[in-house]
């Protein structure tokens, strides 16, 4: 899930030298190498999966959503993997930092900054590896990857593609207001003008630029018995006395729209969305994609929505949190043929037109 500061939600290249371990486990189809490099204060430690075949290959980056991740998020990733090395690219994930082999601990205020150090970082290495093609090497990033890879995108020239799985097409305040207000609809019994009306005032509560302004929006908020029944499940719906309230920072990045990056880019971009997410907006990230990538105009940018799924892009009922919270392991694998079909369809149109 991705998280955002939302007051109502509780919720440089100095590089090391890269070591690279084979391991046991690598088969007949993959190569996996162990790399460990340095980003900050971070040490950092993945998976180079090589498929088949002599190289230099394209490499797929994966960058994470929110919370603890893994070099293979548990049983999300491999999946993914597997289409990409049917294709003909590598690809190359990261234990986060504090997760797994991993060491480090993000600094709240430079968050996202740091997310995205740590992949340029990253693509770094790859391009100083002989058997990686330093000039084809792309991006997948899923949910707050939607706030991270933007970053990148505008620091360097070395990305050659980028796959943007639920992430967000709008700032990071209205993404809060988005999932509360949807995670509150999953609950039963708000109306679509309450629904419309919740998500407005959870907007313009962080965005209020006095305490009366902030009080006068959080009250009319807490009119609203959906709101208030969220109480005790990771939003605060109270209100913050004025010796505890603080002007928020509107050019932080809190405010910002990854979009403006988006639409400054040429390279080619396959957003995709699930049609029932209730973290990132699918119709508001649908539109907002196709809008900011005609100004790049490349013949292979690409914006779907697929029926039935939930942020990750798996087969789901609801979409909501609390259905996802109860997913067997199983399925945490449940990706529809068309999603799967649609990666290594387009990777391939992306490898020919090189």
């Amino acid at each position: 899930m991705m998280k955002q500061r939302l007051a109502t939600q509780v919720l440089a290249l100095a590089l090391a030298p890269v070591a690279m371990v084979p391991l046991a486990c690598a088969t007949a189809q993959v190569t996996i190498e162990e790399i460990t490099f340095t980003s900050e204060a971070f040490t950092i430690v993945g998976d180079l999966r090589l498929p088949a075949g002599a190289g230099p290959h394209p490499v797929v980056l994966f960058v994470h959503g929110d919370g603890p991740n893994s070099r293979t998020s548990g049983v999300t990733y491999p999946p993914l993997m597997e289409r990409m090395h049917r294709t003909g690219y590598a690809t190359f994930a990261w234990d986060k930092p504090g997760t797994g082999e991993s060491t480090g601990e993000f600094d709240g205020g430079r968050l996202l900054d740091q997310r995205a150090q740590i992949v340029l970082d990253a693509v770094a290495v790859m391009r100083a590896r002989p058997d990686i093609d330093a000039g084809r090497i792309g991006l997948w990033g899923i949910s707050q990857a939607g706030y991270v890879m933007p970053r990148v995108l505008e620091r360097t020239d070395d990305v050659a593609f980028m796959i943007a799985i639920g992430c967000p097409g709008e700032p990071g305040v209205d993404q809060g207001a988005y999932l509360v207000t949807a995670q509150a609809r999953c609950t039963g019994g708000l109306t679509d003008q309450e629904a419309e009306t919740m998500e407005f005032l959870l907007g313009a509560v962080e965005r209020a630029e006095t305490y009366p302004e902030y009080v006068a929006h959080k009250t009319a908020l807490r009119a609203i018995p959906a709101f208030m029944a969220l109480e005790g499940q990771g939003v605060f719906v109270g209100v913050q006395p004025e010796e505890r309230w603080h002007e928020p920072n509107l050019a932080g990045d809190y405010f910002l729209d990854p979009m403006a990056a988006v639409a400054r880019t040429d390279i080619p971009v396959l957003a995709v969305f699930g049609e029932r997410d209730t973290q990132a907006d699918p119709i508001q990230g649908v539109a907002a994609y196709r809008a900011a990538l005609e100004h790049g105009n490349h013949p292979l940018s690409r914006v779907e929505l697929i029926p039935g799924t939930d942020h990750n892009i798996l087969l789901s009922e609801t979409g909501c949190i609390a259905e996802r919270d109860r997913r067997s392991r199983s399925g945490w694998r449940n990706y529809p043929e068309q999603y799967l079909s649609l990666i290594e369809e387009w990777l391939t149109q992306v490898r020919r037109a090189w």
